[in-house]
């Protein structure tokens, strides 16, 4: 995710009672037992123990990158927004959770801080430790996902999302995690040699025709999609920014997922390196920290100047010592 010319902003949290808001059936996640042999260690991440939260940022209210952090059980979340990309906007963008997590991005009018970027902003939450802007902060984490954490000493672990789609005017460009890595621990920014890695469950963006984006091959990802274990091919693409920036490289799953999906997110990591070769990197990724994991969705707007798109995460949690892997 393209994350320059961010902008200093206020940073405001709204937090309210919801009352009266639209209810959706809620999609309930199978057994873990059906999902995956044992023995399995799960830590549920989300829902939290809150009975309800909302966090709305808007450009009028210059809450853009309004935040809260959520405690659950084992660990707690950060939310926000993350609104990076709108200069100017009506409406809101509306993170609210009752029962389920209901994301709703509605804007009209809307403005960009750099229009050739087909992406305003990645509503979502944040796992982890990212010491940079905006969330400048660390997560209360799991015992067995502690970050940041050397690649190459991760367990073996399924992180497991279920969750919904709705467009209904602009674009969902994805759905997807974003994972952070450096090769020190608690940087306070992002430059040249740091590494994003995103997986796109659920993308409209075909990047074999996006410039400057190189195609560096496949992986047989072992995904679980609704209780069954497939491996799917994922095409992966690294894009390198300018000599001060950072380097992204997505995986864009061989099919649009949605329902309870589930990725073995050290494994990938691992076997990561070898598509940086080509952009000229020498240092295993084993040798990198795992800094945090997001999930969110990157959106845009209709030309316009509107967009009405959103998801619903009904649940994500960590499975642990899989006989799968």
């Amino acid at each position: 995710m393209n994350k320059f010319f961010l902008v200093g902003v206020v940073l405001a949290v709204i937090i309210s009672s919801v009352v009266g808001y639209e209810t959706l059936a809620l999609q309930h996640p199978m057994p873990l037992s059906e999902h995956f042999p044992s023995p399995i260690d799960s830590y549920v991440l989300f829902p939290t123990g809150n009975d309800h939260f909302s966090v709305i940022g808007s450009y009028l209210s210059d809450s853009e990158y309004a935040m809260s952090e959520i405690y659950g059980n084992f660990s707690t979340l950060m939310v926000s927004p993350f609104m990076w990309n709108v200069k100017s906007s009506l409406g809101n963008v509306n993170m609210t959770y009752y029962h389920f997590l209901r994301v709703t991005a509605n804007l009209s009018m809307v403005k960009k801080i750099t229009p050739s970027i087909s992406v305003l902003g990645y509503p979502g939450l944040m796992y982890g430790s990212e010491p940079w802007f905006p969330f400048a902060t660390s997560t209360q984490q799991v015992p067995k996902l502690e970050l940041p954490r050397l690649v190459g000493q991760l367990p073996d672990f399924y992180s497991v999302l279920n969750y919904s789609l709705f467009n209904k005017t602009g674009e969902i460009v994805d759905f997807s995690y974003d994972i952070w890595l450096t090769p020190e621990p608690n940087v306070t920014y992002l430059g040249a040699g740091d590494l994003e890695i995103m997986f796109w469950m659920w993308y409209t963006q075909n990047l074999s025709h996006v410039r400057y984006y190189a195609y560096e091959g496949t992986l047989d990802i072992p995904t679980f999609l609704n209780g069954t274990l497939e491996n799917y091919p994922w095409s992966v693409y690294v894009l390198n920014y300018s000599a001060d920036g950072w380097t992204l490289m997505v995986f864009t799953s061989s099919r649009q997922l949605q329902g309870s999906v589930g990725i073995p997110i050290g494994w990938v990591l691992k076997e990561s390196t070898q598509f940086l070769y080509n952009q000229g990197w020498r240092a295993s990724l084993s040798a990198y920290y795992l800094d945090a994991i997001q999930v969110g969705m990157e959106f845009n707007n209709a030309p316009n100047g509107s967009v009405d798109v959103g998801y619903n995460l009904y649940q994500w949690y960590l499975n642990f010592n899989s006989t799968e892997l």
